[in-house]
């Protein structure tokens, strides 16, 4: 009996070594590997040739090399769940291979954050290719070659260049902006005939003083009513992808027609709206002034609110100062802090609003909706609401964290008062990790350094006079 079960147990092994064994000696398919188009550096060849040879398999639909078990039950299926969940998160096509496509920032970020930390390929993946792991030669050409294509970028231009190839670049110093179409989206930003009531103006939930906020947990609409999520900052909200928690709105213009005619916030309708404008002269004039095809209209006065808003900027924070060659300029904790913090969050927060590029999961490695406790509501859906697709849900877009110091409580519910404890959880849920306090202290030390300034004022000290 005992000798049956040691021979059974042996077939067992070499079955199941029979598996990364046939991997090994070449029995999957095999790709003909993509050159490089003229024109692209060697850097950039040598990365495409080991994202080729380590990546394609689960992040190339169509190049996949099936190993010779693809059909087996278990097999299969995990396979392809694998390259599903893959495809989610990066796609690697041909063109990309070739360099006929860029990359692009968002990829950029991912790949570094999984070299960096390690933890592709996937462990699966390597106990059945026993050669699939990233040699620390192959990583350190990864990483190469993904600060070239960083230092090419616009955004990368005023960074000095030890500072150019960095997943986090600086805010312009200037914004080329149509400045008698700023100067009337600001003063339409501020103008409480735009709510239903003559009480609110978009500035009660995006004051400029405060981060850009209102500093409250949810939002406050008309007649007192109470929003259901909290208000993002409007500065620098000219880097989102799109607009709102659930970006459902494409651009700035289309999100400053939405807040206006819901009941809930500030209750208008947009012809009423229109014709109440109308009645001030000083608006007639500059409408017929600036918009002469169109006059004051909906879209008009979308259009200047997105533009004002598009002057939103806060350049110059002692990090943008870091960047431009100041480096001495920060303290030894600060400086730590970026370091951990380009180690575990630039996948998501990344380029020169530090976020505001990608729509991600809350809650990757834990449920935050049970950590935070109580029920989930609509809002807590995320894009889901939008695309009605199930693989959105708790779906939102990333936020900025440019002058993350005065935009407190921070997440869509608003749910946490203060950057420290807001930094845990999210090392909890997005990365299943458990920063200690020294960590998370410098790290928010380090994003403290991301406020700006506004009209060359820091935003720390803006007044209602220096807004008008």
């Amino acid at each position: 009996m005992k000798k049956a079960l040691l021979i059974l147990l042996l077939l067992l092994f070499a079955v199941f070594l029979f598996f990364p064994i046939s991997n090994l000696i070449g029995l999957q398919g095999k790709n003909e590997l993509i050159t490089a188009i003229q024109g692209t550096s060697e850097n950039f060849a040598e990365a495409s040739q080991i994202l080729q040879n380590k990546c394609v398999d689960c992040h190339s639909p169509g190049m996949t090399r099936m190993p010779v078990y693809a059909n087996l039950p278990i097999a299969k299926q995990l396979m392809e769940k694998d390259i599903e969940q893959a495809g989610k998160r990066l796609v690697l096509t041909k063109k990309l291979f070739s360099g006929e496509d860029a990359f692009t920032p968002l990829m950029l970020a991912r790949l570094e954050h999984v070299v960096r930390s390690g933890i592709m390929p996937p462990t699966e993946y390597i106990l059945m290719h026993w050669t699939g792991n990233l040699t620390d030669a192959e990583k350190q050409r990864l990483l190469v070659w993904i600060a070239e294509e960083r230092s090419k970028s616009p955004w990368s231009q005023d960074s000095a260049e030890p500072f150019k190839g960095e997943p986090v670049q600086t805010l312009p110093l200037s914004v080329s902006l149509n400045q008698d179409k700023v100067a009337l989206g600001g003063r339409l930003f501020h103008d409480r005939l735009l709510s239903g009531d003559n009480t609110l103006n978009c500035a009660s939930c995006h004051d400029l003083t405060r981060g850009g906020t209102d500093q409250a947990k949810v939002a406050t609409g008309i007649k007192g009513q109470q929003g259901p999520i909290n208000s993002p900052t409007v500065y620098n909200a000219m880097y989102n992808i799109a607009q709102f928690w659930d970006g459902r709105a494409k651009d700035l213009q289309e999100q400053a027609a939405g807040p206006v005619a819901n009941p809930g916030e500030m209750g208008a309708e947009w012809d009423v709206i229109i014709e109440k404008l109308k009645q001030v002269a000083d608006y007639q004039d500059a409408f017929a002034k600036l918009y002469p095809e169109q006059g004051l209209t909906k879209a008009s006065v979308t259009d200047a609110i997105a533009v004002f808003e598009q002057s939103l900027v806060t350049p110059n924070s002692r990090f943008d100062q870091y960047l431009r060659g100041n480096k001495v300029l920060l303290t030894p904790d600060e400086k730590a802090g970026y370091n951990l913090f380009k180690a575990n969050c630039t996948a998501c927060h990344f380029g020169p609003a530090l976020g505001g590029l990608s729509f991600e999961k809350m809650g990757v490695k834990q449920d935050y909706f049970k950590l935070r406790g109580g029920p989930v509501n609509d809002v807590d859906n995320g894009r889901f609401n939008v695309t009605q697709q199930e693989n959105d849900r708790h779906f939102f877009k990333v936020p900025v964290l440019r002058n993350i110091e005065l935009t407190q409580p921070y997440f869509h519910d608003g749910s946490v008062d203060n950057l420290f404890d807001a930094v845990k959880i999210m090392s909890q849920v997005q990365l299943g990790k458990t920063l200690n306090d020294d960590e998370t202290r410098k790290i928010v030390a380090f994003l403290k350094t991301l406020t700006g300034e506004y009209k060359g004022k820091p935003l720390a000290q803006l007044t209602t006079e220096d807004i008008q």
